[in-house]
């Protein structure tokens, strides 16, 4: 009897893992019975959610059905979300009164947003990460007129680390060609770029911001509050006329009533290992963002997508007595960098004494050739499921 592998999660990390199970299993002859289970069904690639807020983008562009990997693939595809997990009994329930047995499980749920944790986030300002906050964006920088626009990043790590300086530099190329000059201010808790990507990153950014204008604030350490018209911190106050902020990212609920909040911080869950496995339930894979800082990870979707790869193989390896399981692989990440873009390069190691995955990022290249092949990639993965 096949043995039956189900992936929670209609995103990239789901995607990724229930594609190469599938068409390796496919490839080599052997049968495994693969089920992806998506709450939604839409399948976003949601840096595009910038390029909506900036008008380049409409929300159409942004997704494709997720139904369409049955074909593409050959796995079955369910569009109810998860109720509830049991490890125990190997078993996941959907919303909707499914129940599905697995022999192996993986999880990627992405993360959830705690806008309602710092008084005044949730009321005041304007952000993309979501379709229907991209498009109200979009709506406050077509009509902007005011002088003072503050990107605020409210804690660490948070969703997609590259997304503000990059996002700042769109803005100031945005704002430039309709002849307005407004002050650009990034705001971090601490100097997350450095911190998270390097000293050549970090040396690339803050040329780059220099160059453009753009005033970064690393260090206020903890937001206070947001009024309507400034962000309140414990080192200083900044005013501002238009906010663009990150969310504080959130274990999602169904993971959290589950019991797989990590011990150590739930804004995460468990995970352990190179393997990404649960630490008591071995056939249990968690590669969602929700999994990465534990194991000294960006919560973005390229080391995501490295997760999904190292789960699908450990996968295939215990199904079918022998499956090469690869390192975690180098991770190029590309951005947008005003009129022109940027790649850095990231190498990784486990570190076993720590339990987490060690990392050097380095500049491998600048140049508008570099944004266009971050456009073509986004575009071209939808178009794959289109």
């Amino acid at each position: 009897m096949a043995k039956k592998v189900v992936v929670v999660g209609g995103g990239s990390g789901g995607l990724v893992a229930a594609r190469m199970v599938q068409t390796e299993a496919t490839r080599l002859g052997s049968d495994l019975d693969v089920t992806l289970i998506s709450a939604s069904e839409k399948h976003y690639m949601p840096p595009l959610w910038s390029e909506v807020a900036l008008g380049t983008a409409s929300p159409e562009e942004t997704w494709a059905p997720i139904k369409n990997a049955e074909k593409a693939y050959g796995f079955k595809v369910v569009v109810d979300p998860v109720k509830t997990f049991d490890l125990k009994g190997k078993q996941v329930v959907t919303e909707g009164g499914q129940s599905f047995a697995y022999d192996f499980l993986v999880i990627a749920l992405g993360t959830a947003y705690g806008w309602s944790d710092y008084k005044g986030l949730d009321q005041y300002g304007y952000h993309n990460y979501t379709e229907e906050g991209a498009l109200e964006l979009k709506q406050q920088l077509a009509t902007f007129k005011g002088k003072k626009i503050v990107f605020l990043v409210p804690e660490l790590p948070f969703r997609c680390g590259i997304y503000p300086p990059e996002m700042a530099m769109n803005v100031r190329a945005y704002f430039e060609a309709r002849g307005q000059h407004p002050d650009i201010t990034v705001l971090y808790p601490a100097d997350a770029i450095r911190m998270a990507l390097g000293e050549g990153l970090d040396r690339f950014f803050k040329r780059r911001f220099k160059r453009t204008g753009i005033n970064y604030v690393a260090g206020f350490e903890q937001l206070v509050e947001v009024t309507e018209n400034k962000v309140v911190t414990k080192h200083g106050e900044y005013e501002y006329d238009l906010l663009i902020k990150s969310p504080p990212s959130r274990l999602p609920k169904v993971l959290a009533a589950g019991g797989l909040a990590h011990p150590g911080d739930p804004r995460w869950s468990v995970v352990s290992g190179p393997r990404f496995q649960h630490p008591d339930y071995p056939e249990v894979y968690l590669v969602g963002e929700h999994a990465m800082p534990p194991v000294g990870l960006l919560t973005a979707g390229v080391p995501i997508h490295n997760a999904a790869v190292i789960a699908g193989a450990s996968i295939l390896n215990d199904a079918l007595g022998g499956y090469m399981i690869p390192s975690y692989g180098d991770t190029l990440c590309m951005g947008h960098s005003f009129e022109s873009g940027f790649a850095g390069n990231c190498e990784y190691w486990w570190i076993p004494e720590e339990g987490k995955w060690g990392h050097a990022c380095y500049t491998v290249a600048t140049g508008p050739m570099v944004r266009l092949m971050k456009d073509s990639f986004y575009r071209g993965w939808l178009d794959a499921l289109r």
